[in-house]
């Protein structure tokens, strides 16, 4: 069932647990495909968009679900003043309708309840902008692994 009608403060946000690996790994790889990765390159992300239990086991990861669908998640490395943003993902029924900056919201509220200041995170062009409304720096650039195309290195503040 798809919820994409409920409003995104709705959402509920909780641990993800092994569970939810392979919801997690789709929504990663559906949220990915809709920047029109061509097979191939898709092929190359995959590695990095595969949840598994050891990576659930080595990261802080939440989920944010509406009913029973899970809208989208995001992954911490540490907690300290300096956290990355391991990864970031709204399903795509969810897009530009205000669920992602919902999130963005209680990833914030989290990371501050935990004093937090800062967090990194690597984006590809596609999330280059969402972060920038929300105060991302870039702080570097650098190619990845598909030809032709770059991964930017950004920071942003939380307190």
């Amino acid at each position: 069932m798809n919820y994409s009608k409920l409003p995104p403060e709705e959402m509920i946000f909780e641990p993800a647990t092994a569970a939810d690996c392979e919801e997690l790994s789709n929504v990663a790889v559906r949220s990915k495909r809709h920047w029109g990765y061509s097979k191939e390159e898709m092929e190359l992300w995959n590695v990095n968009l595969s949840i598994t239990e050891e990576f659930i086991n080595s990261h802080t990861v939440i989920k944010a679900t509406l009913e029973d669908e899970i809208v989208g998640f995001f992954a911490l490395e540490e907690i300290l003043p300096t956290t990355r943003i391991a990864q970031y993902w709204i399903d795509t029924p969810y897009m530009r309708k205000g669920y992602g900056s919902n999130m963005y919201k209680y990833l914030k509220e989290f990371l501050k309840a935990r004093n937090v200041e800062k967090v990194t995170l690597v984006l590809d062009p596609n999330g280059l902008n969402f972060f920038e409304n929300k105060g991302a720096k870039i702080l570097n650039k650098i190619e990845h692994k598909v030809k032709g195309k770059f991964l930017y290195i950004v920071e942003v503040p939380i307190i």
